[in-house]
């Protein structure tokens, strides 16, 4: 008995069937992206030899050229034949990448982040300067300040 994806691999190569495969295409292009591009690609798909991916309006100008020359040099050189986990899109005649801009915000969106840490610093005052400044109101203040430094220090 066959499970669903083997019923799907052997009937995305017939030509009724041809968005199956495309859609895995696009799918394997998409992954090729940084993951910092990947969650801001929407949607994408081929039509009339050419590959549309829609972004959102977060990524600016350099990753869209990125993500048309990335693609291209896919597409035209070797490592498209080499690479099995390509092989859905050897059969697509891909000759063109458009990229479009969608302004919508993005559904559940979370910024991408590579590394993040907490910061930690160690205060090193410790409130021992003397205070003279002829105004009342910042003198009563810096003094408030002082006081708190010391607090901390001692505790």
């Amino acid at each position: 008995m066959k499970n669903a994806s083997q019923i799907i691999s052997s009937i995305q190569y017939k030509p009724q069937y041809k968005r199956i495969l495309q859609h895995k295409c696009v799918q394997k292009l998409r992954s090729i992206m940084l993951p910092a591009i990947q969650k801001n690609i929407k949607y994408g798909y081929i039509r009339e030899k050419t590959l549309h991916f829609v972004i959102s309006s977060t990524l600016n100008k350099y990753d869209k050229d990125n993500i048309i020359n990335t693609i291209k040099m896919v597409l035209n050189g070797k490592m498209i034949e080499k690479n099995s986990n390509l092989f859905e899109c050897i059969e697509e005649k891909i000759e063109d990448v458009l990229v479009k801009v969608d302004h919508r915000p993005l559904n559940n969106f979370q910024p991408y982040t590579t590394y993040v840490h907490t910061l930690r610093y160690h205060e090193q005052a410790s409130g021992d300067i003397k205070i003279s400044i002829k105004d009342e109101k910042l003198d009563k203040i810096a003094k408030e300040i002082q006081k708190i430094i010391k607090e901390k220090h001692d505790s």
